[in-house]
């Protein structure tokens, strides 16, 4: 059960941007753990593992995890400045 309590955090957290802010600002797998915790997820080390290691097993598992990684973890919006460095347009000096 608990395997799948996992997956579920993880697929609540991909979705929910309070768990991403959370999730961001973990350092290691026990504040992480504490962040599901907190979030009524009930679930240890030992069951992240071997959640991982069941989702190794099936097809196309390094692309849902990359998928998953990168909502987690990119930024929500391009909130970049609109001044500051730009692309290259000119000629390239032959010196």
């Amino acid at each position: 059960m608990s395997k799948e309590s996992v997956l579920d955090f993880l697929t609540d957290a991909a979705k929910d941007d309070r768990l991403k802010s959370q999730l961001k600002a973990t350092s290691n797998p026990d504040e992480l753990i504490g962040v599901a915790n907190q979030a009524g997820y009930d679930f240890s080390a030992q069951h992240v593992d071997e959640a991982l290691s069941d989702l190794k097993k099936k097809p196309g598992f390094f692309g849902a995890l990359a998928e998953a990684t990168l909502r987690i973890f990119s930024p929500h919006d391009d909130d970049y400045p609109t001044t500051g460095v730009q692309p290259f347009s000119g000629e390239i000096s032959r010196k």
